[in-house]
């Protein structure tokens, strides 16, 4: 049977979950392969059912049966393994050919059942299932589903479709922040243009933030934190210290930073989520969290051209390189500016990465969040950092050597972290963050001098 499909769908992977029966030499594993010297049989006639699992959720758009002698059949299919919620995409009804292609519309899917009600014996040559495979589709992403899928089957010829791929990105992405978001999701319909808006920030511009703080609690410490660790962590300072350490490193797990649990709470994905959401409301804010995401982006993916590989220097394995690619490709950041606005532009930063490789990136993290955190509890200082947000990657060796400076001092690990931002607004980060901006308003002055001396060398010409 000739269907024409669309050029983004393929045949997906997927495996046998389950069947009722099969035969001792027509195993199910059949339908698989497209083979049609085998295949799966029951050896029976009637009420046999197999349960296929793929291999990553998707939107099915196409389930294919190379029939053998089935003659009546019922299709479902779900997205999490409950059977009795299972979706009928093909009622009760014959199988009149050999070759059958069902359309399914895009349903989200992981499973899929074929219930077979009568045959002559009840047997499959093999099974299909072609749609586009979504990382992280789960349940509680359908109200998104609900409100992107008619533009997605509307661009269905277009292989590049900027929805499909934005739901891609909201499903990878924020898959581990589902307890975070489960407000913003129970109550999506009721505004889902502000709602995707929301989600999308934060699978775009914003996620290199939720990136690394993912990075720090999914990450198993190298030691154990002791009393001397945390009765050090919480004495209070009275004087500005700064850290004379720009040792090379460039690993986050071999950097003691992330062995303290006071130095943890800027990556406690409660306190970031309360930080990103007054950036989604306040411009000033929004526009420095961007710039350092931007930065973090940096870290992650430095600048291509020193990406490139040459054969003569290198002496990366063949596993460091692929795994340098699997990074790289992941972590694409795709301009949803045609989709929600300015905000939501990729601008490529003209950034020097060359000195990352003296800096720690761990401490630069842990830092730029601290920066970020500050900036919330104070609207001022956060205006101003506003005004030339390009310029904080200038000030990144102030801010590494500020760090011990930047944190709070809190009491336990657990502090609860409000809108106020009131671990912040500590005197001494508060003098920390006023150097940052002294540094950063001294390289806005070099650029106005220089600026100014070139005009004047112009009109003197």
């Amino acid at each position: 049977m000739e269907v024409e499909l669309e050029p983004r769908v393929k045949a997906l992977p997927y495996k046998v979950k389950a069947m009722s029966r099969e035969s001792p030499s027509q195993k199910a594993l059949h339908v698989l392969d497209t083979d049609l010297r085998t295949h799966w049989s029951t050896a029976t006639n009637t009420k046999e059912w197999i349960l296929l699992e793929l291999d990553e959720p998707c939107l099915l758009s196409h389930i294919r049966i190379y029939n053998k002698s089935v003659l009546e059949w019922e299709i479902a299919v779900g997205l999490r393994y409950k059977p009795e919620t299972f979706q009928k995409v093909r009622p009760r009804c014959e199988a009149p050919r050999r070759d059958m292609i069902y359309p399914t519309n895009y349903i989200p899917c992981r499973y899929v059942r074929i219930s077979c009600l009568r045959g002559n014996p009840i047997a499959i040559f093999f099974v299909q299932l072609i749609g586009v495979s979504v990382v992280g589709l789960e349940p509680e992403f359908q109200p998104v589903v609900n409100y992107l899928l008619p533009h997605i089957i509307s661009h269905k010829q277009d292989p590049h479709d900027m929805h499909l791929q934005l739901l891609r990105d909201l499903t990878s992405r924020l898959l581990v922040f589902l307890p975070q978001l489960e407000a913003d999701l129970t109550t999506f319909p009721d505004s889902p243009e502000s709602s995707l808006r929301f989600i999308s920030m934060l699978a775009g511009p914003l996620y290199p933030i939720l990136h690394v703080v993912n990075e720090r609690t999914s990450s198993k410490p190298s030691g154990n934190i002791t009393d001397l660790d945390i009765s050090k962590s919480s004495q209070p300072s009275t004087a500005l210290t700064v850290s004379s350490n720009f040792e090379p490193r460039r690993s986050r797990s071999t950097s003691p930073l992330i062995l303290s649990a006071h130095r943890a709470i800027v990556f406690r994905p409660d306190a970031i989520f309360v930080l990103l959401r007054k950036a989604y409301k306040d411009s000033d804010l929004g526009s420095v969290c961007r710039t350092a995401a931007r930065i973090m982006q940096k870290f992650i993916n430095p600048d291509t051209d020193q990406n490139v590989s040459n054969p003569q220097n290198d002496i990366l394995s063949i596993s460091e390189e692929k795994s340098k690619l699997e990074l790289s490709s992941s972590f694409t950041l795709f301009d949803y500016s045609s989709l929600f606005g300015e905000e939501f532009r990729m601008p490529d930063e003209p950034w020097d990465c060359s000195y990352l490789n003296i800096l720690d990136i761990a401490a630069l993290e842990e830092g730029i969040l601290n920066v970020l955190f500050s900036c919330a509890s104070q609207p001022v200082l956060c205006s101003k950092l506003a005004e030339r947000a390009s310029d904080f990657w200038a000030v990144l060796p102030l801010v590494q050597a500020l760090l011990p400076a930047l944190r709070p001092l809190v009491s336990n690990p657990f502090e609860i972290v409000d809108e106020t931002f009131s671990l912040w607004k500590q005197p001494i980060v508060q003098q920390a963050l006023s150097q940052v901006m002294l540094k950063k308003l001294f390289y806005w002055g070099m650029d106005l001098l220089n600026f100014f001396s070139i005009e004047r060398v112009k009109c003197d010409l």
